[in-house]
Parts: C-alpha cells; structure tokens; sequence
C-alpha cells in the first residue's frame, strides 16, 4: 500500500454516502487521481463537517493499493489552503473557474502528472477569487491546458499548405486539422470557423483588447469542445453571466 503526500485541487466531487464522498483531485506530482474520502462529513460533538468543497485547493495524503490502477485511492488526510467558497460572491467569476475544472477532468488522464498545469488551473482559480476578469483568465487557463496536453493548435501557418500566415485576407480555424487554414486551403474543409485577425493575436497571448478575448474564449472552447467530444455543459451559464 503505496502512501503518497501531494498538492491538490479537487476538480470533482459526488456524495457517496451520508457521511463520504468521492473525489476527482488534479494533483501537482501524479495528475489527476480518483480517491474516496471516507468519514469526511461526519461530524463531531465539537465540529460540524460539511465535506470538501468543489475547487478547494489543499495538501493531502492519499493511499493506494496499485498506483495507476483503477480502484479508488483513500483520502487519510486533507489541510485545506484555499476554500473554493471564496468564489462565490461573484457569479462569472465562480463559473469561469468551474469552467476550468470541467475541462482539466475532461482531458487529463489518470495519473498522468503535469505540475504546470496544476499551476495553472490554482493560479487561475486564485486569480479569480481575487477579482481577475473572468473571460480573460479563462483564455490563459485554455492556452495554457491546449500546451499541457499537446493539443495547442497552429497559429503561425497553415495546417493545409504550411505557409505562414498571410499578412492579409481571410483566416480560417479547423479544430480538426488542428490549426489555421488560408483562403487558398479552406475552400476543401467543412468544419472551419472564420477567424478574426485581433482574435488571434488574443490567442497568441498578443493583444488585450475584451472583444478579442471574447473571441478567442469562444475559439478555443470551440477547439475544446472538439477535444472532449462534447460541449462544456457551462459554457452557456458562464456567457450569460459575463
């Protein structure tokens, strides 16, 4: 029985009983692990436990029987460092970072360790809590996912004819060809989404202009969508609230 001791974020949670839940936690040095917290609400005579919250990010120390297996982990114990409540105040802001989470547990394997993406997703989750614009957090965070994962599209040229962005005309993004396509190359693709130039450059981390980063949420959640092979059941709440 392995006893492992990691950083995390709880990206997922489901009551399993009155008194336990289960857990999705995006981990610094193992990724994203499944465990069961046993006992978590329970309460005491001198301490009412409500549980883990969804986006609470803490230390913990979790055992498993095989790492990388299927089975469940066992939480055996949890110092919280950040409560995901403090997002609550703010509609957008909590749904932005709800958004993150979504995603993160969508497209990480199990036990599959990437620390800079577990910064990511607590950089933008302590971002938010702390009054950063949603939308544009979120693109940061979508940037920053697309490069862990090796998903990032190709924004410097063309996926059809490899030639570098032209520096006029129309731009196409194929989330299936995974990148830009030119006037020229477009024509012979049916899922494609015309593209804005100040649009892109927001996606490249040049510009900061709110219309473009809009733009560039919806590009890249377009891409995510593709991804996953569904759509981000939040995604709506989350434009409706911006």
């Amino acid at each position: 029985m392995a006893i492992i001791k990691d950083d995390a974020v709880i990206l997922r949670r489901l009551d399993y009983s009155e008194t336990s839940q289960v857990l999705a936690v995006f981990t610094r040095m193992h990724g994203k692990v499944r465990l069961i917290a046993k006992g978590i609400k329970r309460s005491t005579k001198d301490k009412f436990a409500a549980g883990l919250d969804l986006l609470d990010i803490g230390h913990l120390t979790f055992s498993a029987r095989n790492v990388r297996q299927e089975a469940l982990a066992t939480l055996t114990e949890w110092v919280q460092s950040q409560a995901g409540a403090a997002l609550r105040d703010a509609l957008d802001r909590l749904l932005a970072a709800q958004y993150a989470a979504f995603v993160a547990a969508e497209l990480t394997e199990d036990w599959d360790p990437h620390p800079e993406l577990y910064d990511g997703i607590c950089d933008a989750i302590r971002a938010l809590a702390e009054g950063a614009r949603p939308v544009r957090t979120l693109v940061a965070f979508q940037r920053c996912l697309l490069q862990e994962i090796g998903s990032f599209p190709i924004l410097d040229a063309c996926v059809g004819c490899q030639r570098p962005t032209p520096a006029q005309g129309v731009l196409y993004f194929s989330s299936l060809d995974g990148g830009l396509l030119c006037r020229d190359c477009e024509s012979a693709r049916s899922e494609k989404l015309e593209l804005n130039r100040n649009t892109l450059g927001c996606m490249i981390n040049k510009g900061d202009d709110p219309d473009s980063a809009i733009d560039a949420f919806r590009v890249f959640d377009y891409h995510l969508t593709h991804l996953m092979g569904k759509p981000n059941p939040l995604l709506r709440m989350f434009l409706s609230a911006c």
